[in-house]
């Protein structure tokens, strides 16, 4: 836990996190919102956060509703205030008995302060341990300015949706929507050619920016926002209406009708190129859990459909998690995946499309081809196996994301082969060249495996530097890493005794891209140039050296 899940939460405290907030999981069977381990001694003496923890909405109350540890609220109340150092429970009305009766939940959503109370007459001692979260909760609000009057913050209402801010949001769509096919180069098209625009999103903001949007469960539509510019709007400001043709007979839910399915054919068999815009319907959390992460099966078979026709289709996919597409990608000659980039995603989505802007992003996750294989990402353990061998192969790897341009490496060096001292780095450069006819951007990524660590079993491999770059048609640039024993270590398997890194000897295996393959377990492999190896010979510990945080 503490090497996989642990470090983008460690980076957050440590650039200065005021506030965090538990889940409703259990970890080994214990509810996080009473877990000594984690919400005490990881949080606290281990990571030193200092900031204000609340829970996730009743959870305290979970414990008695949904975890079954606890007999009835006052209990609850007990175990999360005795066992942990959550400050405040995320019940904003939980005022008093009077008060808990306006809310919608069940009744024992309300009893934090009734709890707490009792729980101060049992045990008069537990004041200190409150009084602690007092300070805590104080000090925040004094950092933010909550005890100012008049309350800070007034003069910023003018800044919302200011032109910076707007120009800001297109760019990240526009940086952020990754190419994952492009069969024939069939991308960019001419803004001349015959277009056919259809899909459920392919006219709804709301659903390029999915849940926690405005409301907890997202809306859906294009009313409630005012920046907002959907695909069938990006293709105005970029061609024009006249330029395509926009008929949707499909539902978010994969519900049409055989005469809407006959019209989008007729539209699709007339149009060089159909634009289909399709993927998840607003959601948040556990209302949004689904039993199958297969895209409703109208939506493939309504794409399917209208490729039959002979249409080069131009898959759109806007969504929050990777819906599986089962043969959809071997059907269709290029797939955008917006995710949610919100309001501007349409308009990135056309300026991509017609070759306004050359696509940059990379996949943030490993995208599944099959529902058994979600749970394996790229940085998985080298024990863990497909049913049909090692390899599992995905829809599409992490990292992965195509350019309208081709960028070549070379001349990758390594400042040193043999690491000595904990304190020591390792300078890694490579050369990369836009070989292609177009400017654009590139990610330029480092990976490292260690093939063989006796503290735990090793993963395949793990990101560990990353830079982008932007290079005209034909230009180079060498890109400059330094790893250190903070790349190459991991945390020590314990909780409560401090953070202690242990930077193991043995080799190390640096490549560089994420689908160069070192072959790192093949004595005899032929060497790649975008591979290199380092050995850690320190000597100091029986397990490496353990570094200092």
């Amino acid at each position: 836990m503490v090497n996989s899940y642990f470090p983008p939460y460690k980076a957050a405290v440590d650039a200065g996190l005021l506030t965090g907030m538990e889940n409703y999981i259990s970890v080994n069977g214990v509810p996080v919102v009473e877990n000594t381990k984690l919400m005490t001694k990881l949080l606290r003496d281990d990571l030193q956060f200092e900031g204000l923890m609340v829970t996730d909405y009743a959870e305290m109350t979970h414990l008695t509703e949904f975890h079954r540890t606890a007999r009835n609220t006052d209990e609850a109340m007990k175990f999360s205030l005795e066992r942990t150092s959550i400050d405040m429970s995320m019940v904003a009305s939980d005022l008093s008995s009077s008060a808990a009766s306006m809310l919608t939940t069940s009744s024992s959503s309300l009893s934090f302060t009734n709890g707490t109370n009792k729980l101060i007459e049992e045990n008069p001692a537990i004041i200190d341990r409150i009084k602690e979260s007092v300070r805590r909760t104080i000090k925040t609000k004094l950092k933010l300015g909550l005890y100012d009057n008049p309350l800070p913050g007034e003069e910023y209402l003018s800044m919302v949706g200011n032109d910076d801010d707007v120009a800001a949001a297109l760019n990240l769509a526009r940086e952020s929507t990754v190419l994952l096919q492009n069969n024939d180069s069939t991308l960019p098209i001419a803004k001349t050619s015959s277009v056919f625009l259809t899909g459920p999103i392919a006219h709804d903001v709301g659903r390029q920016c999915g849940g926690w949007t405005l409301q907890v469960q997202g809306v859906s539509g294009n009313d409630m926002f005012s920046h907002g510019v959907s695909v069938k709007q990006g293709l105005e400001a970029v061609v024009g209406s006249d330029a395509f043709t926009y008929f949707n007979g499909l539902n978010i839910t994969g519900d049409y009708t055989d005469v809407d399915l006959a019209t989008a054919k007729e539209y699709a068999s007339k149009a060089e190129y159909t634009v289909a815009v399709i993927g998840e319907e607003v959601y948040e959390e556990k209302p949004g859990d689904i039993n199958d992460l297969t895209l409703p099966l109208g939506q493939i078979e309504y794409v399917k459909e209208l490729a039959a026709t002979g249409t080069k289709v131009i898959l759109v996919l806007f969504e929050g998690r990777p819906r599986i597409l089962n043969d959809l990608p071997e059907n269709v000659y290029a797939v955008l995946n917006g995710m949610l980039s919100c309001e501007l995603g349409g308009k990135a989505v056309a300026e991509i499309i017609y070759g306004d802007v050359n696509p940059s992003g990379r996949m943030p996750i490993t995208y599944p081809k099959h529902t058994g294989n979600v749970m394996i990402p790229y940085r998985h353990r080298v024990s863990t196996q497909c049913a049909s061998g090692d390899y599992c192969a995905p829809q599409w790897d992490f990292g992965h994301g195509l350019s309208y341009t081709n960028f070549t490496y070379s001349d990758m060096n390594i400042s040193t082969t043999n690491v000595t001292s904990s304190s020591d780095s390792v300078n890694v450069s490579v050369t990369v060249t836009n070989s292609g006819s177009v400017a654009g951007k590139e990610t330029v990524m480092l990976f490292l495996t260690q093939p063989y660590r006796s503290i735990s079993v090793p993963e395949v491999k793990q990101l560990k530097k990353f830079s982008k770059i932007s290079l005209d048609a034909g230009a180079s640039q060498t890109v400059e890493f330094e790893l250190t024993a903070a790349d190459w270590s991991v945390y020590y398997p314990q909780i409560g005794q401090g953070l202690k890194l242990v930077a193991e000897d043995a080799d190390y295996v640096i490549a560089i891209k994420p689908e160069t393959d070192c072959d790192v377990y093949n004595e005899t492999a032929a060497a790649n140039p975008l591979c290199a190896t380092f050995t850690l010979s320190t000597g100091e510990y029986p397990f490496g050296s353990l570094v200092a945080e």
